[in-house]
C-alpha cells in the first residue's frame, strides 16, 4: 500500500485512533522484520505467538492480527519447508490458531473470527505411522465465523462462509454458506457487499 493510501484511511480518525493505529502498525512492522518473509505494513494488536522451524511466514499489507493469534510453522526439515502465506487486507480474530507442516494460504480480504483452528496437519496418526501433512487452501474474501475449525487438506473457494463453530472436513465451493460438524452446504451466498463485513444471502440453495 502507498503512504498516499494509507493517510488517506487515517483522515477521519481522532488523534487518540491514529496514534493507536501507529503503535499497532509500528509493532507489526517491527514483527515483520524479525519473524516474516518479508517486511509489511500490518497491525498487531497484542500478544502475537510465533513458533517457527524450517519455515516461512508471510503476511500482507494491511492485515489485522488480533491478541493471542498463534502462527505455527514447522517443517520436518530439508526442502519439506513449511509455509504460512497470509494476503492482504485480511483480519484474524483473537487466540485463532494456524498450524503449518506444509502449506496454509489464505488469501485477500478473508476474515477469520476468534477462537478458530486452522491446521493441515494432525501431529499424530491414528495407526503408529508418519503423521498426515495435507495443505489448506482458503480463498480471497472468505469469511470464518468464530470456533471454527479448518482441517487438513481442506479447499475453501472465494467469497465462501464457514458458520461459527463449524468443523470443515472437505472442500467448500465458492460462494457457499457451510455449517455443522462435520461442515455441510446450507445454501449458496453472494459475497461481500462491499468492505467487512456485510454479507448478501441469496435466497436460491
Amino acid at each position: 500500500m502507498r503512504p498516499a493510501e494509507f493517510l488517506t484511511k487515517l483522515r477521519h480518525r481522532s488523534p487518540f485512533q491514529v496514534a493507536s493505529a501507529a503503535l499497532r502498525f509500528a509493532r507489526g512492522y517491527v514483527v515483520s522484520c524479525l519473524s516474516f518473509e518479508r517486511r509489511a505494513l500490518v497491525s498487531v494488536r497484542g500478544r502475537l505467538r510465533i513458533m517457527r522451524r524450517d519455515g516461512t511466514i508471510s503476511v500482507g499489507d494491511m492485515t489485522d492480527l488480533w491478541p493471542g493469534v498463534k502462527l505455527s510453522c514447522r517443517g520436518s526439515g530439508g526442502v519439506d519447508r513449511a509455509r504460512i502465506r497470509i494476503g492482504r487486507n485480511c483480519s484474524i480474530g483473537d487466540r485463532t490458531e494456524i498450524h503449518a507442516g506444509r502449506l496454509v494460504d489464505i488469501g485477500h480480504g478473508a476474515i477469520i473470527a476468534w477462537d478458530c483452528v486452522i491446521m493441515d496437519r494432525d501431529y499424530h496418526s491414528t495407526d503408529n505411522g508418519p503423521e498426515l501433512v495435507r495443505p489448506v487452501t482458503i480463498g480471497n474474501g472468505v469469511w470464518i465465523g468464530c470456533r471454527a475449525m479448518v482441517l487438513k487438506g481442506v479447499t475453501i473457494g472465494e467469497g465462501a462462509v464457514v458458520a461459527a463453530g463449524a468443523v470443515v472436513t472437505k472442500d467448500v465451493a465458492p460462494f457457499t454458506l457451510v455449517a455443522g460438524n462435520p461442515a455441510r452446504a446450507v445454501k449458496r451466498v453472494a459475497g461481500w457487499r462491499k468492505g467487512r463485513p456485510s454479507l448478501t444471502i441469496s435466497r436460491k440453495t
